[in-house]
């Protein structure tokens, strides 16, 4: 009886690829079969068959646990069918979310507020009336809704009289968010690559 009619399709492909190239973790073999869901389920079947193990290290790169799996040395015994502890599992995901927003900060600092110069004191600005929900919008905003609230903003701007220092400002500060003095970001990024290109 061949391994597939035993183990199925998917854990005999697994098990296949897991003699040829050994220590991959669940995501590079996800990566290799082009998966979009995890094969968590199925290498922890076939640890439970005593088909594959397990090996637990520290990865600097990720800044967490993880786990590479090998072909079982003949002779190893199968592991007890335990649920895992939910306490666990809560305080690895608080771990890995933590060491992940580490990574994200590293490769996005933040600008330094005492470093970033004030913004000029516009005499007469029209947007100081308005709600500055209109100027910056939510971090996760739908194209049609940020199309239309920039709209709204850049008629506010339309008749300011403080809009060439408001633009320039923000020009001079490279500011990523929000619309000034009647652009918004992508336009403000035009302006600048058109700025680089003619220096």
């Amino acid at each position: 009886m061949t391994a597939a009619a035993v183990l199925g399709p998917r854990q005999a492909a697994v098990l296949e690829h897991l003699q040829a190239h050994p220590g991959l973790t669940a995501g590079e073999l996800e990566r290799f079969f082009r998966l979009r869901h995890s094969l968590l389920q199925t290498l922890h079947r076939l640890e439970q068959q005593a088909r594959v193990v397990a090996v637990t290290a520290h990865e600097p790169a990720q800044g967490r646990q993880v786990s590479r799996w090998h072909v079982a040395p003949p002779g190893t015994v199968p592991s007890p069918c335990t649920p895992p502890d939910p306490d666990a599992v809560r305080l690895r995901r608080e771990r890995d979310t933590a060491a992940q927003r580490a990574r994200r900060a590293l490769r996005n600092p933040p600008r330094r507020p005492d470093l970033r110069p004030a913004p000029p004191v516009l005499e007469g600005a029209a947007c100081k009336a308005e709600d500055p929900e209109l100027f910056f919008g939510p971090s996760a905003e739908f194209v049609t809704a940020r199309q239309q609230r920039e709209a709204k903003a850049k008629a506010v701007c339309a008749r300011c009289p403080a809009r060439a220092e408001c633009l320039a400002f923000a020009l001079d500060t490279r500011e990523a968010y929000g619309v000034w003095g009647g652009a918004s970001e992508d336009e403000r990024r035009a302006m600048l690559r058109q700025r680089r290109r003619a220096s």
